[in-house]
């Protein structure tokens, strides 16, 4: 039986819970900080932020340095929780 499309593994879900960026704009107050407001202060689409957030992407350096700048989240943080991504894992 084939799997159904967009159903993720429990670990792909543990790693994309543990996404630098995303626990951080989540432990930020409700009314802050949004994917849009975020992208806005970083000079990029909400979308660019979302793709990262879920792991497609990963900012470029210019962008990692106005992260890092915002939110103190450093590239070497965000390469650390990439190089865990699962095998095989498809977001």
């Amino acid at each position: 039986m084939a799997k159904r499309r967009g159903a993720e593994p429990a670990a792909m879900t543990a790693w994309l819970e543990e996404n630098p960026l995303r626990r951080w704009r989540l432990s930020q107050p409700p009314e802050g900080w949004n994917r849009s407001v975020l992208a806005r202060q970083l000079g990029v689409s909400h979308t660019a932020v979302g793709s990262w957030e879920t792991g497609k992407r990963l900012p470029l350096i210019d962008a990692f340095a106005k992260i890092e700048e915002l939110t103190g989240i450093s590239a070497k943080v965000w390469m650390e929780w990439y190089n865990q991504r699962p095998s095989g894992g498809q977001s």
